[in-house]
């Protein structure tokens, strides 16, 4: 399960219960962060058109800014816990990051793929199908292989900066 933190950041914004963001973690190593950055903004398919020059959240230019924007993107496209880790470089958090020019966006449980409509019309907050099947093999396979990536990019990197 990906731990829920308050990031260290200098936004003023609160709390926003029922919200949700992906951050770097603080505890992340720049190395780890940047292949984790790299694999967002390449394989992974986030947007990271604002996190360049010019962009609206280019600055603060940091690694760990940057990365946290392009993690960000990643996990409201794929909005589930299971796509906020990174590697182990990446944490969830119910206080927007956002700060000046550059909003990041969230998820929230009152849109959530979770909530639905009753037979009474009702809205159901975090319903999940009477009968939830199992991923299916094929899906399965692609998180694991996606795993596998990132760790293979973080041990090379890290093999790279010891022997370099």
């Amino acid at each position: 399960m990906t731990p829920m933190i308050t990031p260290a950041t200098t936004s003023n914004s609160p709390s926003s219960p029922g919200a949700s963001w992906c951050i770097a973690s603080p505890s992340a190593s720049p190395t780890a962060l940047q292949v984790a950055l790299d694999y967002a903004c390449g394989y992974g398919g986030a947007n990271c058109l604002a996190i360049q020059p010019d962009g609206s959240c280019y600055n603060p230019n940091n690694l760990r800014d940057h990365a946290s924007y392009a993690f960000n993107n990643y996990y409201q496209k794929n909005p589930i816990p299971s796509s906020c880790n990174f590697g182990g470089t990446a944490v969830t958090t119910n206080t927007d990051p956002s700060s000046g020019t550059c909003q990041y966006p969230s998820t929230s449980t009152s849109s959530s793929v979770l909530n639905t409509t009753n037979s009474n019309g009702a809205t159901v907050y975090g319903a999940v199908p009477s009968s939830p099947s199992a991923p299916t093999a094929a899906s399965a396979a692609k998180i694991n292989n996606m795993n596998f990536m990132v760790l293979t990019c973080l041990v090379i990197a890290l093999l790279a900066k010891h022997f370099l």
